[in-house]
């Protein structure tokens, strides 16, 4: 295997070219606008590769090459999981793949990595032709403007952190945000309530996320900042606008078909959280929610638990629910566990069905016992 100097990525286009279509990374990469490393098996007919930008990592090619894939888990257990990381803000691995003839042969590559990866189930989407008019569609009492250096340096300590980790997270940090990428706010008064950031940039490509603050979701402001930036890429010669998203998002999916994004394909990627116990946290979610194993969940936020000097108390609390559908007893200690920790969610206690045959146990927590 062979990692690249960047001046031989060229090189690397064909073996990447499939992925670069719909992962604006991977140009940016293969082009020195974003720092990245790249491997392949062979420098003049490579048939595998790897390439890791600041976003995730990408496995591309042969997935059969045996001799590729061992020196691929040598460099990876002495480089990523090690510490030596393209984006050291970055807290996780997350590798997308070619094809799914990549899935056994990452289970060898990552083998002896600690815990087993999260999978993911996600959709990409791109833009297609604006259907709102984000200055009608915007709500009463809400302003859209450019997230620009007089707005960004404005904002101070009031800057919201989610926005703030964006920037560093994906671009390092404000300047190189400001140069290269771009974003539009809506503001409730000096408040910023929703926002929409370019995640990446490259010549006329590039790909968008958005959020808004818990406190104004369902108000249609995502849609509307969102067709307000897409407005200014138009403007701006973008014509690749890329939408990523997780397919349990509904929020996230209305929002891009709502503003004109069409649905490309279908895709799952695999996280490896570099913190163990939010790893199996993450992991106990994901049984719990996605897949709906109760057992699996359970053993996996009990690790978390265990590997945690302090764990939070949404952890004491999904593991309660985990057990709560297993009818197992220890439910309630870990309720205990979870009142301890903070939790204080009472209401969503008194009416979630796993917890119905548990009420009447003297040792069930209640408000005005704490």
């Amino acid at each position: 295997m062979i990692r690249l100097k960047p001046e031989q990525y060229t090189q690397a286009l064909p073996l990447f070219a499939g992925m670069a279509a719909w992962n604006v990374y991977v140009t940016a990469v293969l082009h020195h606008t974003s720092p990245g490393r790249v491997y392949v098996d062979d420098l003049e007919a490579p048939r595998s590769g790897f390439l890791v930008s600041m976003d995730r990592g990408y496995l591309v090619g042969d997935a059969h090459n045996g001799d590729f894939n061992d020196a691929l888990r040598d460099e990876l257990e002495a480089t990523l999981l090690a510490g030596d990381r393209v984006n050291p803000a970055d807290p996780e691995l997350v590798l997308s793949l070619e094809s799914p003839d990549w899935e056994p042969a990452l289970a060898d590559i990552l083998g002896d990595w600690r815990w087993p990866p999260i999978w993911g189930s996600n959709r990409h989407y791109r833009f297609n032709q604006l259907r709102l008019d984000w200055r009608t569609a915007l709500p009463t009492g809400y302003t859209i403007a450019r997230l620009d250096e007089t707005n960004l340096q404005g904002q101070g300590q009031n800057l919201p952190q989610n926005i703030a980790d964006s920037i560093r997270i994906g671009w390092g940090d404000a300047a190189t945000f400001l140069q290269h990428g771009f974003g539009f706010v809506a503001r409730h008064g000096a408040e910023i309530a929703c926002w929409c950031l370019a995640d990446v940039t490259m010549g006329d490509a590039c790909e968008i996320g958005i959020e808004t603050a818990v406190p104004h979701r369902h108000r249609g402001l995502a849609a509307a900042v969102t067709a307000a930036t897409v407005e200014f890429c138009q403007q701006a010669g973008f014509r690749h606008i890329g939408w990523h998203c997780e397919t349990s998002n509904q929020g996230s999916i209305k929002t891009a078909e709502k503003v004109g994004f069409v649905l490309q394909r279908p895709y799952h990627d695999y996280t490896f959280i570099y913190d163990e116990p939010r790893h199996y946290a993450e992991l106990g979610r994901f049984y719990f929610f996605e897949a709906q194993l109760y057992e699996e969940a359970a053993e996996m936020l009990e690790i978390a638990i265990e590997t945690d000097d302090a764990p939070p108390a949404y952890v004491y609390f999904l593991t309660a629910r985990a057990m709560a559908h297993l009818e197992e007893p220890v439910a309630l200690e870990y309720l205990q566990e979870a009142v301890t920790a903070g939790f204080n969610e009472w209401e969503l206690l008194r009416t979630l069905p796993e917890f119905a045959r548990y009420r009447n146990d003297p040792n069930f927590p209640q408000q005005d016992h704490v």
